[in-house]
């Protein structure tokens, strides 16, 4: 992509965040052919729409992701005295929320205890899901060093 474009692709990402949140699918969609609408004419004639969706996909996680990241502080300003101990001991600023389709910051989630609860469970599915994972990747660190072992 041209230099000069790269400025416009975060434009739109940012526009097309604000109406419809941080999916970045969903901002893809919306910003795909305005942004390359020669490109994409010819991606679907060749049949590429596709790649080029999933690339462009990849982009705009990546500009979502920075844009979250400047929630990574939490703004304590914003917060009621009476819950600060509990959201100083807080890793981010913003936790996501699969029904909303975005990350809200910690006081909109404390405005919202409902999204709280939602953003609090989807981290528990997580970290759930990563030591799932993690207790499959010990088994397959086992089975490789005794086939290592059995080999030697």
């Amino acid at each position: 992509m041209l230099n000069k474009r790269t400025a416009e692709l975060h434009e739109l990402v940012w526009a097309s965040a604000a109406k419809i949140g941080r999916n970045a699918p969903k901002i893809a969609d919306d910003i795909m052919r305005r942004l390359w609408p020669r490109t994409y004419a010819e991606a679907v004639i060749e049949g590429a729409e596709k790649a080029l969706r999933s690339r462009l996909i990849a982009a705009v996680s990546r500009i979502v992701r920075a844009l979250a990241d400047s929630h990574e502080q939490i703004d304590f300003s914003d917060i009621d005295p009476s819950f600060l101990a509990l959201a100083k001991e807080l890793k981010s600023g913003a936790y996501t929320v699969p029904s909303v389709g975005e990350a809200l910051t910690v006081a909109d989630l404390i405005a919202a205890p409902e999204l709280l609860e939602e953003a609090a469970a989807f981290m528990q599915q997580k970290g759930d899901e990563c030591h799932a994972e993690a207790r499959r990747l010990f088994a397959l660190h086992e089975a490789v060093v005794a086939a290592a072992e059995d080999a030697a």
